[in-house]
């Protein structure tokens, strides 16, 4: 009965997170639709959202240490509740860098200094890798979580191309300043989120297997 009942509180937890995963995706697709149109509605939202979920991170913390108090797991019990643990707080740390882009959109003139191109790709990619950390965890699926961190590189490279493309805008005429370092500090921000998507797959995969899966490893 004691097990049984301890499942179905792992259970509530696994459930939180991914609640908290799909406000986070919804938050980056919000503060995207402020980026390409100014869209005060969506950056608004994106704010109260951050909000929510600081709350809910706070939730499973409590929860966690409620469960650890109660039933003193071990082995992979407690690598799990320690897991959850970590995973809100990248979670969290990944709203509130949503915040921070939403800030970023509200100082953009419009139109644009360039497209909005590769910018939304840095998005789609970073929100996939979180979507499919968390879809690692439920599953148990450390394989998925290992191709989580593949996709880092792809963040990476569309981040590089974005700061060198800009700079070499403000170098060539300070004019534009005010137009490109917004742009700039939105695809490191993205970035970022990739970087805190990468420590979440790297979570479910100690949870799993009790090993760090880090980049020696994933690079050997």
């Amino acid at each position: 009965m004691l097990r049984q009942s301890f499942q179905k509180e792992l259970a509530e937890l696994h459930a939180k997170l991914l609640a908290m995963g799909g406000r986070i995706e919804l938050m980056m697709g919000l503060a995207l639709e402020a980026l390409r149109n100014g869209n005060e509605a969506a950056a608004a939202e994106v704010e109260q959202m951050e909000i929510v979920i600081d709350e809910m991170a706070k939730d499973v913390d409590a929860q966690a240490v409620e469960l650890i108090a109660k039933q003193q797991p071990v082995g992979q019990d407690l690598r799990l509740i320690i897991g959850c643990m970590r995973l809100a707080i990248d979670m969290e740390r990944i709203a509130d860098i949503s915040v921070n882009i939403v800030e970023q959109a509200r100082l953009l003139t419009h139109p644009l200094i360039k497209p909005l191109v590769d910018i939304p790709k840095m998005i789609d990619v970073a929100a996939g890798m979180v979507q499919d950390a968390l879809n690692a965890l439920v599953n148990s699926d450390s394989e998925l979580a290992k191709d989580v961190w593949t996709r880092d590189d792809i963040v990476d490279d569309l981040c590089e191309r974005i700061v060198v493309e800009l700079r070499n805008m403000m170098t060539a005429n300070g004019e534009v300043v005010p137009r490109a370092l917004p742009l700039l500090i939105v695809a490191i921000q993205i970035e970022r989120i990739a970087d805190h998507a990468t420590n979440l797959a790297e979570v479910v995969i100690y949870i799993a297997t009790g090993a760090r899966y880090d980049e020696q490893v994933r690079t050997s």
